[in-house]
């Protein structure tokens, strides 16, 4: 540090410390601390309880959203070798074939118009996590040719359907020369119930694969392959399914391969979360600005007040570049404090928020309080690290202005009227 700066150091928290003969100043600079401590704090609680929100969202619509699927037009010549041969991709777990058709379930007067998929239930658990949600019944239950079905809790509960009830379930079927087609009803039984605890998926309805080629009207029905990746692996699940589609553009040619992730089969969900968060960090900042501002009505007071004190430094030898780091000392020392003791208060309350809401329910009530132990909290050192970094650059813009002014201050002016 040049020997320039460190008078400038010294100065500037001297002007900061002594609170004796400016006890107002000092109040108003603790005021200004504690907005920058409170909108810090305030974003990364709640950044960290969106994180966990978006993570349980997540975890929940991946349980019938594929981590990625390919899918074949018309159909894979050969699904089985299919399945081995994007399951050998590094970063895939497992595959699983599934079709999908639209469908019409009724009962006594009930209709619903619905999603159903054939799949394999031994396949299948190994590349979702469908059986851990089941109310009642299995996936095992699902045999080739009983015509069972398993249905989300949702979509029961509006057909009014149980474990055991019938159910009619009704598709479109093309006559041989493909040229009309005629409503064909079919019986199946309800023999489970599922519930994802989110909207998507819920309305969702599982046959077997087998029963499902009856349906179409096909021997094999497989358009399609359901992937399952590494658990870190999730966010690159475009680039591992473009790997699969070439290796299957090389191995089987011939049909159309179709390549989709989560990401972007679920793009508007995840889109309109990360905006949603984006907005409220954009709001709670306004906390910080209010804390700025007070920086510089603070520093405003004290350029009055210590003008005699600019005119003697100056008279002395001071440069304006010295004054003018005395000034951005006081107001970025009161930045930093603001902002590392909010940052580390906010990390302290997000790593133990759920705790923490426990135990202030068990004094309140939770009949007083929403039940705030629900919410979930992820901290994240990217959303502390961009959030402080943006609240110091908004701080140290804020003494810009006042140490300028007392910088541009002349000493004679300020000594023939004092």
């Amino acid at each position: 540090m040049s020997g320039r700066r460190l008078p400038a150091l010294f100065i500037g928290l001297r002007y900061l410390l002594a609170k004796r003969d400016n006890r107002f100043i000092a109040f108003t600079s603790l005021i200004s601390m504690a907005g920058l401590t409170l909108g810090v704090l305030a974003l990364v609680v709640v950044l960290s309880v969106f994180n966990g929100s978006q993570g349980v969202m997540r975890e929940r619509t991946l349980i019938t959203v594929p981590h990625a699927d390919i899918e074949a037009k018309p159909r894979f010549s050969d699904w089985q070798r299919a399945q081995q041969l994007v399951a050998s991709v590094t970063g895939i777990v497992a595959a699983a074939p599934y079709t999908e058709l639209e469908a019409l379930l009724s009962k006594q007067g009930y209709h619903q118009v619905t999603r159903v998929r054939g799949i394999d239930p031994t396949l299948e658990s190994q590349v979702s996590r469908l059986d851990e949600s089941l109310l009642e019944g299995s996936l095992s239950a699902l045999q080739p040719g009983e015509r069972g079905i398993v249905l989300g809790r949702a979509l029961a509960n509006n057909l009014r359907l149980f474990t055991g009830s019938a159910v009619n379930l009704v598709v479109p079927q093309a006559n041989q020369a493909g040229t009309r087609l005629s409503l064909v009803m079919h019986r199946f039984v309800v023999v489970g119930i599922f519930d994802v605890q989110f909207s998507v998926g819920a309305d969702l309805a599982y046959i077997h694969l087998t029963d499902s080629a009856a349906l179409l009207g096909l021997q094999d029905p497989s358009s399609a392959v359901r992937l399952r990746l590494q658990a870190q692996d999730v966010e690159q699940a475009g680039t591992l399914v473009q790997k699969a589609v070439g290796l299957l553009v090389q191995e089987q040619p011939g049909p159309l391969y179709l390549g989709k992730d989560w990401a972007t089969t679920e793009a508007s969900l995840f889109g309109a979360l990360r905006l949603e968060k984006l907005m409220t960090w954009l709001m709670l900042m306004m906390i910080v600005g209010i804390g700025a501002f007070n920086i510089i009505s603070t520093l405003v007071m004290v350029v009055a007040e210590k003008q005699p004190d600019i005119a003697i430094l100056r008279t002395m030898g001071a440069s304006r570049q010295t004054i003018l780091m005395v000034f951005l000392v006081q107001g970025t020392t009161v930045g930093v404090l603001g902002v590392t003791i909010g940052a580390v208060i906010g990390s302290l309350l997000a790593l133990n928020f759920t705790p923490l809401m426990s135990a202030l329910e068990s004094v309140l009530g939770r009949e007083t309080l929403y039940v705030l132990s629900a919410l979930p909290a992820r901290w994240q050192l990217a959303d502390v690290v961009i959030t402080s970094g943006v609240a110091l650059l908004i701080s140290f813009l804020a003494t810009l202005y006042p140490a300028w002014r007392a910088s541009r201050i002349h000493p004679a002016q300020v000594l023939r009227h004092a």
